[in-house]
């Protein structure tokens, strides 16, 4: 089974998020997984937070394209995957978001601001890893 918005192989979810057409693969609209994918939570919830677009875009642009990889792990995603349901995609939660409330009162929040007001600093995620070379 795959997520109801990879259709015909196309990626319906990029009408509405522009970036994921930059996403390299496939593998997570064509799977079990896609209930991961932070795009279809966000469309499965019906709610838009006028603020994530330019959340999104941040953060994507604040992620050097290396750094991506590294940070795909299950436990990277379970907390944005948090964040997004808590926040992002809630109606009534989205007013206590970090982000929404700066944006509100004209500032443009740091990409490594999350709504919950704490910081992620991509570095510690990249070197508590292990790296391996084979």
């Amino acid at each position: 089974m795959g997520c109801p918005h990879y259709i015909d192989y196309t990626r319906q979810c990029i009408q509405y998020f522009h970036r994921i057409v930059e996403y390299p693969g496939f593998d997570t609209c064509d799977s079990d997984n896609y209930h991961n994918c932070l795009a279809y939570i966000v469309l499965k919830s019906g709610f838009v937070c006028k603020n994530q677009n330019q959340c999104l875009e941040d953060l994507v642009g604040a992620i050097p394209p290396l750094i991506k990889y590294f940070i795909e792990d299950d436990k990277t995603i379970q907390l944005f995957k948090n964040m997004v349901e808590k926040y992002c995609s809630s109606k009534e939660n989205h007013v206590q978001c970090a982000c929404y409330k700066l944006f509100e009162q004209g500032i443009h929040p740091p990409a490594e601001l999350l709504p919950d007001e704490k910081k992620i600093r991509l570095r510690d995620i990249v070197f508590k890893k292990e790296i391996v070379i084979e």
